[in-house]
């Protein structure tokens, strides 16, 4: 009798627990959605400043390069405090990792950021396109 419990006891905790696992296999992409829509705002708008302030800084340091100068080391300089915004982003990136987002899906939020911004291809060129 009591082998026959013990049986029934593994059996019934082993289906209980293959349907937790199956759900939530099934729950995780929807899971996923769910932080990539509610972040989607915010995520975006870091990386548009984090691009912007590459940009500048890159341009700053060709600037330098090209004209050297105090004006143009005040530029550069300007250009690396804009680089914070950068340290946001990275950490807001590393926290969304942690929420389970895969490289592949922030890099579609990255890309929806851009789109969002971008009314036509020339804006979404122009996004990715160092200017000297």
């Amino acid at each position: 009798m009591f082998s026959r419990l013990l049986h029934n006891n593994w059996l019934s905790h082993g289906l209980v627990l293959a349907v937790g696992v199956a759900l939530g296999w099934l729950a995780l992409p929807l899971w996923r959605g769910l932080v990539m829509n509610w972040n989607q705002k915010a995520y975006g708008q870091l990386v548009e400043q984090c691009d912007g302030a590459m940009r500048d800084h890159y341009q700053a340091k060709m600037h330098a390069v090209e004209a050297p100068s105090q004006e143009a080391g005040l530029e550069v300089y300007s250009g690396e405090i804009g680089l914070i915004v950068c340290q946001d982003y990275d950490l807001y990136q590393k926290r969304l990792m942690q929420w389970g987002l895969s490289e592949n899906e922030l890099a579609q939020m990255r890309l929806k950021a851009i789109e969002a911004r971008a009314g036509d291809l020339d804006e979404v060129v122009a996004t990715h396109e160092i200017r000297f």
